[in-house]
């Protein structure tokens, strides 16, 4: 009954959201349908403007393809008199392979995050990623990737989709809770040992769940770096609940079922009750799955979700916007899952085109529009090798002593950055870490620090750069363009002329220019 009330809640909006133009097909819905509804939603708000041209093309950069974009983007972008440029550039940019790669890491680090470390394996997500990419880049369904990602099996090497569940070694209480995180927006694994304390599921749910999953198989391979991994049916056996009273007697013995109350029988082998748990998650009614996926693209996009953390969507928790929520998830259902629709409906809005709101107090400012991010590591990364051409060096590996059996994998300058900035995609901006080691990164780096070196001889980016430009207005103009994909303010720009005549060394002075920008808070924020 519960599942059949919350349906009911859940189609009634969808059905008012989408009846707000009639002459739109019935679901779908356009940009300036949701502006129209967050609009309707809030009381009182005085929204932003939205943003000029330079700010709007580094936001959308950062956000498709994990990048600012290069001097001469900016200059191109500014220079187009196209007035349907910024849909023009939403579109090429979902059409970059960038944007595969990007986003793949998004969820690469969304899975992995929090998958334990087995020992002795260093668990390797680039193949996953690469194959995640190609399916983003072919827009494939979320559907179809996720039926893929849930049913995969067999090496990981010949099979990367067998990821998910291979890193999981298998573990059926493991892959219930994270299926159900990752994929529905839900925290069942509160109720692996009694009923859930702040939501309605049972712990019979949370077991059902992990039935699923009895007969799969992970197991590591001996290569260090985890793609060994092969994907396997055990062959028999059921999934038993654990007993209440007592832990030494069996517990009963769970038919997989989903919360729906849709499953299959005992008895039936691993592939045919994971592709079942694939089909039951992805059929166009399920409350959860569409809902989940539109909840996650939006907090990534607009700074904050419709529920948050984003993979918590319990019926008891605070829900912004449900009206626009439902109606965007009625709207990626319409369209078949297609997520690059999903991004092109959300970025055209005026919602995210606005300025960043002046306080951080009013809700109805900042449910209005964008909000500030942190980036992650390897956008970080991708930043600092726009900025000063930081490049990316891999140490060689240390042999293995009889002190050191096991010696890690060495790690290449990308992967230093991006595990010094680490940052798991499913929690609050607020809950991100901010280390003393980011900041002392990104200021006293070896590596870093040898970029920011402006002597002809060096032949760094910042060399060539002067070499390029002898005025100083011009080269300030071209560092910023580099760092911020901006151009200076009349005020920035005479700082930093009288900082170079100050200092009287050129060189010297571009140095501390460049060191100063990529210190700024506005270098590691969207």
């Amino acid at each position: 009954m519960r599942v059949i009330a919350h349906l009911l809640v859940v189609n009634t909006i969808v059905l008012l959201a989408a009846s707000a133009n009639a002459a739109e097909p019935a679901a779908r819905i356009s940009p300036g349908q949701v502006d129209q509804l967050i609009v309707n939603s809030l009381s009182d708000t005085d929204a932003q403007a939205v943003v000029g041209d330079e700010q709007f093309l580094r936001r959308l950069s950062l956000d498709l393809i994990g990048r600012q974009p290069t001097p001469e983007e900016s200059t191109r972008f500014a220079a187009d008199e196209n007035p349907e440029r910024r849909a023009a550039v939403i579109d090429q940019l979902l059409d970059s392979e960038e944007f595969g790669t990007h986003w793949a890491h998004y969820w690469r680090d969304t899975i992995s995050a929090r998958v334990p470390p087995p020992e002795l394996t260093f668990l390797n997500y680039d193949l996953f990623q690469q194959w995640l990419a190609a399916e983003l880049n072919a827009n494939h369904s979320w559907a179809e990737i996720t039926r893929a990602i849930l049913t995969g099996t067999g090496p990981i090497k010949q099979n990367p989709a067998a990821t998910f569940v291979g890193y999981h070694q298998g573990n059926a209480v493991k892959l219930g809770a994270e299926t159900a995180r990752v994929f529905l927006g839900l925290q069942l694994q509160c109720a692996e040992c009694h009923d859930h304390p702040f939501d309605d599921w049972q712990r019979e749910e949370f077991h059902q769940m992990a039935a699923f999953f009895a007969r799969a198989a992970g197991k590591l391979g001996k290569v260090q770096d985890g793609t060994g991994t092969i994907v396997s049916d055990r062959g028999k056996g059921e999934y038993r609940m654990p007993n209440a009273l007592d832990v030494k007697k069996p517990g009963s013995a769970m038919r997989p079922t989903l919360m729906t109350g849709e499953g299959l029988p005992l008895g039936k082998p691993d592939m045919a009750r994971r592709q079942r748990l694939a089909n039951l998650i992805t059929l166009p009614d399920n409350p959860w799955f569409a809902r989940a996926y539109v909840n996650r693209i939006w907090a990534k996009l607009m700074g904050r979700g419709f529920y948050e953390p984003v993979d918590d969507m319990g019926p008891y928790k605070d829900h912004l916007l449900p009206e626009v929520h439902e109606a965007l998830t009625a709207h990626f259902l319409a369209t078949d899952y297609d997520i690059k629709d999903l991004f092109r409906i959300i970025l055209a809005t005026d919602a995210y085109q606005r300025r960043l709101p002046n306080t951080q107090s009013d809700d109805n400012l900042l449910a209005a529009g964008t909000t500030a991010e942190r980036l992650r590591g390897d956008v970080i990364y991708d930043a600092l090798f726009m900025a000063t051409g930081l490049p990316n060096v891999k140490g060689e590996q240390a042999p293995a002593t009889k002190a050191f059996r096991f010696p890690p994998p060495p790690k290449s300058t990308r992967e230093l950055v991006v595990e010094a900035f680490a940052a798991d995609p499913s929690l609050p901006e607020e809950e991100q870490p901010r280390t003393m080691g980011q900041a002392m990164f990104l200021m006293n780096n070896t590596q870093l620090q040898a970029q920011i070196n402006a002597a002809p001889e060096s032949d760094t980016q910042l060399s060539r750069l002067l070499i390029t430009y002898p005025k100083n207005q011009a080269a300030i103009e071209q560092l910023f363009l580099q760092v911020l994909a901006r151009q200076p303010t009349e005020r920035e720009t005479t700082i930093a002329t009288k900082h170079i005549q100050k200092v009287g060394n050129r060189n010297a002075a571009f140095e501390d220019l460049l060191w100063g920008l990529v210190n700024t808070v506005e270098f590691t924020t969207r």
